[in-house]
């Protein structure tokens, strides 16, 4: 775990902040039900982290940013209306965040397991990710 690296800390507060990993929703012509489930997976882990960014290993950091690049993709392809670009971005994108909600989960529940009596906003945040499927 890269508990001083100051990068995998802006990053993880960048994603906290960012709405297109907080609202997965918002377009529902555009989002399916598996990708909304999916985000919402991922914010819980996110809100554990983000009780403690510095405890985001590297593969979290980069998970996250490969599913901000895929993010990105999926804004294009919807803008250019290319069905198939479109098609296959979006199941990258519904990839990007399993792989990222299950790597960056790991560090989460060691967080949890860890750390729950330091700080006060843990364990409701915990909770929420061991209640999930």
């Amino acid at each position: 775990m890269n508990r001083c690296a100051l990068p995998a800390v802006a990053l993880l507060a960048v994603t906290l902040a960012m709405p297109s990993v907080a609202r997965a929703d918002d377009d529902e012509a555009s989002a399916s039900p598996a990708n909304n489930e999916a985000a919402i997976a991922l914010n819980k882990v996110l809100q554990v982290l983000q009780q403690e960014p510095s405890s985001a290993s590297d593969a979290c950091v980069d998970a996250l940013k490969e599913l901000h690049k895929t993010q990105d993709i999926v804004a294009t392809d919807e803008a250019r209306s290319k069905d198939q670009d479109l098609a296959v971005a979006r199941d990258v994108l519904e990839s990007d965040y399993e792989d990222a909600t299950q790597i960056c989960g790991a560090d989460a529940r060691t967080l949890c397991r860890t750390s729950s009596s330091k700080l006060p906003k843990l364990p409701p945040a915990c909770a929420a990710i061991h209640a999930q499927p």
